[in-house]
């Protein structure tokens, strides 16, 4: 196993010869540095959310002011029932009065508008309570119990909401803290953790968990694979304060070494998979022809020695990898190049108008058009380097090569002597 550049990150942290507490430390610090980071969007929601509501009641508030008003210019005040239905269209919210505010808003509307305001501002605040509780569950992952019943004021609502967050993640910390260092004693009795490869399964198996699940399409219980944890929170912690030039450098350092591996591993494999039924050296496709050239097409494959046979295997790999830089590349062009004759073709409807502007629609022309395609370009780089490290490629096909081979077999024709055919053999 290869590490991608964040677990490259994680390895250096842990200590070979105290395996065990190192890994621990490591995980404790994970958790910890994604739930700081679940806590700080938590809050940033509560706070985008207590300004939305302000917002929301601020306008109902204008919108139910100024229905009063003009009631107060009506010679004939409408039925209760008929200013129900007005009122639930501008609040945009199911009102349900009680009897108390009815019994004012048939009497006299003005002293109902007090109640019908805190009723609407209450209304709103459960609203988005529900979303952010629902939002908050998927983000902890769990079902968290609040508080019953829950405040109408969004101050004391949201101080709830954050404490009882902080305490379902310090508990679900505790929790997972306590089950990995069950686990880890199992895995390392099972696992040869004395290489980063090692290291870097023990790693990976941690941060899963097997749970029972009921499959809706089968009705039976399945067993789930899900993430307990993500190490990305804390590998990005380990990157602050260092310098950007040394990062990216470490960066194509790691990618160029990741690169060289899949070379080899997809070299190996595929001369293992194609070798089972390759009879001479064109059967290996152009892999062949890049290591031996055309003169040695036609080989055996039984005839290949062993230098001559990891040879072949890293020209493969070669050739397997620069086939999947070029399916990266046209996967790019693909989807962008539609787009890009999308608006030069809008480009090329609507320059007319430049003329208006006193302006040569032309040189117009021309100069957006080159500064489209030079855009496209930027586009197309920053979508391969996007996919160059989380691409998942699927397998070259790797056809043979046909090759030609002069025919010596003698070919008969045949000549007439006398009353009968003599054969004779021209070569």
């Amino acid at each position: 196993m290869f590490p991608s550049y964040g677990f490259k990150l994680l390895l250096d942290q842990i200590n070979g010869a105290d395996l065990r507490p190192s890994t621990l430390d490591l995980i404790a610090k994970s958790i910890e540095a994604e739930q700081n980071h679940a806590l700080r969007a938590i809050e940033n929601l509560i706070d985008k959310t207590g300004e939305t509501l302000e917002g929301q009641i601020s306008d109902r508030e204008e919108a139910l002011d100024a229905y009063f008003q003009s009631m107060r210019d009506m010679e004939e005040t409408p039925k209760p029932q008929k200013m129900l239905e007005e009122l639930t269209a501008l609040a945009r919210l199911p009102l349900k009065l009680g009897n108390d505010i009815q019994r004012k808003l048939a009497d006299d509307p003005e002293e109902a508008k007090e109640d019908i305001q805190e009723l609407v501002s209450s209304q709103l605040t459960v609203v988005n309570a529900a979303r952010v509780i629902g939002a908050i569950q998927n983000r902890v992952g769990e079902q968290i119990q609040w508080q019953s019943p829950l405040p109408s004021d969004w101050d004391d609502l949201s101080d709830i909401l954050l404490n009882t967050t902080r305490e379902a993640l310090n508990r679900k910390r505790e929790r997972l803290n306590n089950q990995i260092a069950r686990d880890i004693d199992v895995l390392l009795q099972r696992e040869d953790v004395s290489t980063d490869s090692g290291k870097l399964r023990l790693l990976i198996t941690l941060a899963r968990g097997a749970r029972t699940a009921f499959d809706q399409r089968t009705h039976k219980q399945v067993r789930q694979i899900y993430t307990r944890f993500a190490y990305a929170f804390y590998a990005a912690q380990l990157l602050e304060g260092r310098d950007a030039e040394s990062v990216v450098e470490e960066v194509m350092s790691h990618l160029e070494a990741a690169e060289e591996a899949l070379r080899e591993t997809w070299g190996q494999s595929e001369y293992a998979r194609l070798s089972q039924n390759a009879v001479k050296l064109a059967d290996f496709g152009p892999a062949a022809r890049i290591a031996f050239g055309e003169e040695r097409l036609n080989e055996p494959v039984s005839s290949l020695g062993e230098s001559d046979a990891a040879a072949l295997a890293a020209s493969l790999g070669r050739y397997v990898l620069n086939e999947v830089h070029r399916q990266l590349l046209l996967s790019a062009f693909s989807e962008l190049w539609v787009e890009y004759l999308t608006k030069v073709e809008a480009l090329r409807v609507s320059i007319g108008l430049e003329a208006y502007a006193q302006r040569d629609p032309l040189v117009q022309y021309k100069g957006r058009a080159s500064e489209m395609f030079a855009q496209l370009l930027e586009d197309v780089r920053g979508l391969v380097i996007s996919r160059a490290f989380a691409a998942r490629p699927r397998r070259v096909e790797i056809a043979p090569i046909e090759t030609t081979e002069e025919s010596h077999a003698p070919v008969e024709t045949s000549v007439q002597i006398g009353g009968g055919k003599k054969k004779r053999r021209r070569r």
